[in-house]
């Protein structure tokens, strides 16, 4: 197996050291046929893309889409969940200018209200040093992914259960009835060979990325594709491969 195109891309609109054209350059180089740019939501304090610069990043990926034919460039956002109802932060800019919206759980961003300051980050960060808030804390945060996905239109759910424990198996079911892909993310520890295999019965559909801050990083995803292949998860199931 190997990646035709790479799903989960930084620039330096968010805290990828690269630009855009430096990350296109790259995939060029290596041969894919789409890459997409999907710098942090706007709801991280250091380095979520600013509204306006989804405008910025629309023109010059239109700029590039014009000036090569050997690859396609899609514009996406890995927006954070910032609210335990579902909430993602996302607001016109990403509707108007993404092609498509992708979510996923980080450390640090701005909570949607101050309720949720309490209800899903601190939890989560305790959970991390009280191992016995861990049981109640994924079976919160699975009822925040199943709102998220009946929420809005995503098509992705990057790194599913890294940073915040989740029942996978019910994300899993939920992300299949939907048909929202979910990352098989080489960068963090899940989706591992463990929980894959867990959730292979429910049909849904994957994608192997490489999460690349870097143009020496697209692509790089054996680790991921491994996972995939020990898993026994079917080539025809994985988006991105050849």
């Amino acid at each position: 197996m190997k990646i035709k195109a790479d799903l989960h891309t930084h620039t330096v609109f968010s805290h990828g050291k690269n630009t855009i054209e430096e990350m296109v350059e790259r995939a060029r180089q290596l041969g894919l046929e789409a890459i997409v740019i999907s710098d942090h939501g706007r709801s991280h304090p250091l380095y979520g893309v600013k509204p306006e610069n989804f405008k910025v990043m629309r023109e010059e990926i239109d700029r590039l889409n014009r000036k090569y034919d050997d690859i396609q460039v899609y514009l996406s956002v890995e927006s954070n969940i910032t609210g335990d109802d579902g909430t993602i932060d996302i607001g016109g800019e990403e509707r108007r200018y993404c092609d498509w919206i992708y979510a996923g759980y980080h450390w640090v961003y701005i909570p949607h209200r101050p309720g949720d300051f309490f209800t899903l980050k601190l939890r989560n960060y305790a959970a991390k040093v009280l191992p016995f808030l861990k049981t109640v804390t994924r079976r919160f945060n699975t009822k925040t992914y199943l709102k998220m996905m009946d929420r809005y239109d995503l098509k992705m759910i990057t790194h599913p259960g890294d940073k915040c424990p989740i029942d996978v198996e019910a994300v899993a079911k939920k992300a299949a009835e939907k048909d929202i892909i979910l990352e098989i993310n080489p960068r963090h520890h899940h989706l591992n060979v463990e929980e894959l295999k867990r959730i292979a019965k429910y049909g849904g559909r994957f994608a192997i990325n490489s999460d690349a801050h870097t143009v020496d990083r697209v692509a790089d995803v054996d680790s991921g594709i491994a996972w995939a292949e020990a898993a026994g998860i079917p080539k025809a199931r994985i988006v991105n491969i050849v």
